[in-house]
């Protein structure tokens, strides 16, 4: 199977995202990556990976962290420059593949990282197992690594909608549309954008699905053991039929 990151964040599906993901949907999520990465005693570096449209780098870059924000989309980097550019802020901004961390006696060691917003499942196991390698010997000891995701088993398909609208805004409705592999397990989601009327774009994203124990296992292998999983921001335990896993973890 291609590589479907390549060519799915385009202008539309970002102008999608951005729709849907509020300054106050950020505005929590950066307070609760604040407490999970403890970062309130003194500025920290971190990494972002992949880091999507830069909305949680840049946010922590105003608070004094020093962020190294990774992703392969140029659409989103070029986004990300240029409201960072418009805000003031500095970032060490990364065009490259969260499967190919930088590696060499100079790259970066770092206090915490994230990988937010279903990332964890762009590709398959062996994949996700080398990202998780590769992270974990760019964090420093006891450094911690915060997953965020929906789409892992426990959550994604005990009640899977298989077609349904959500509306955006007063312009903007997405019609999602799933098929679940159960060779892959691998959820396929077909998102067709109507602007005003008009249907602008369609196009498939494909998340490979794991349970929270197979992340586990896999972090563990990494040497990141999990400390803590929440079912939501507000600090819920996770659970069967839990909105997402937050996951926290530590290097050891």
């Amino acid at each position: 199977m291609h590589d479907w990151t390549n060519d799915f964040f385009t202008a539309h599906a970002m102008d999608a995202w951005r729709r849907s993901q509020t300054p106050e949907i950020t505005q929590a999520e950066v307070a609760f990556l604040e407490q999970a990465l403890g970062l309130h005693d003194r500025p920290k570096r971190l990494l972002d990976v992949p880091s999507g449209d830069g909305r949680h780098a840049i946010e922590l870059a105003k608070l004094g962290h020093q962020v190294t924000a990774i992703d392969s989309s140029s659409e989103n980097s070029a986004h990300a420059r240029k409201h960072a550019a418009a805000l003031g802020v500095t970032l060490d901004w990364v065009q490259g593949d969260m499967r190919a961390l930088p590696e060499g006696p100079e790259r970066l060691i770092f206090d915490g990282a994230y990988c937010w917003g279903n990332s964890f499942g762009y590709f398959p196991h062996a994949e996700m197992s080398r990202f998780s390698e590769q992270l974990a010997r760019r964090l420093a000891p006891g450094a911690t690594f915060v997953l965020d995701t929906a789409t892992c088993a426990e959550t994604l398909l005990v009640e899977l909608e298989r077609r349904s609208w959500q509306r955006l805004d007063d312009e903007l409705v997405l019609l999602l549309e799933c098929e679940y592999d159960t060779r892959a397990s691998r959820l396929d989601t077909t998102y067709t954008s109507i602007l005003r009327d008009q249907v602008v774009d369609r196009r498939t994203a494909y998340h490979y699905v794991f349970t929270s124990g197979e992340i586990i296992r896999m972090l563990a292998a990494a040497g990141l053991e999990t400390v803590e999983l929440f079912g939501d921001l507000d600090g819920s335990p996770f659970e069967l039929g839990a909105e997402r896993l937050l996951l926290i973890a530590q290097r050891t």
